[in-house]
């Protein structure tokens, strides 16, 4: 990996201080190169069946205002946290999106799709089901992922 590989990196945010201190480095390892960041927020997947493409369209408008709402709460998180202010001062572009799937696999997907050159996730080393469930998604992630991916521990 070359530094210029470090001009996208992919930020998977869920809202948490630990996402925030993920974003916050992904700042930091962005400044020198004046990369562009793209916080990423997924909407856990409904278990249903939507191969069915009535289901599918079913589901997609089921969707909508739950997507919204998710990304006027992306919206909320980088105002609270100036996120847009300190982008602009470390000279690094921002971007924010909302998606709907399995955490992990969108969040390599997306990542391979913007040819970010890193992944970056918060990660809290809660126990008991958090842990399970968080643990999952950076575990997979560290598995399928093509590029370097950075856990941030919030301490």
């Amino acid at each position: 990996m070359s530094l210029d590989d470090l001009r996208t990196i992919l930020v998977a945010v869920d809202f948490t201080r630990d996402s925030l201190a993920a974003v916050q480095e992904a700042l930091i390892l962005g400044k020198p190169l004046e990369s562009r960041l793209h916080l990423l927020h997924v909407l856990q997947e409904a278990r249903e069946d939507a191969s069915d493409p009535q289901k599918k369209k079913e589901l997609k408008k089921a969707l909508r205002p739950v997507l919204e709402v998710a990304a006027e709460r992306m919206k909320a998180f980088v105002k609270e946290h100036e996120l847009a202010k300190q982008a602009k001062q470390a000279k690094v572009g921002l971007e924010t999106v909302v998606l709907h799937g399995v955490p992990a696999s969108q969040i390599v997907h997306t990542a391979k799709k913007l040819k970010a050159g890193m992944i970056i996730l918060g990660y809290s080393g809660a126990t008991g089901i958090a842990n399970l469930l968080m643990g999952a998604t950076t575990e997979k992630v560290l598995q399928w992922a093509e590029v370097p991916v950075l856990v941030v521990r919030k301490r």
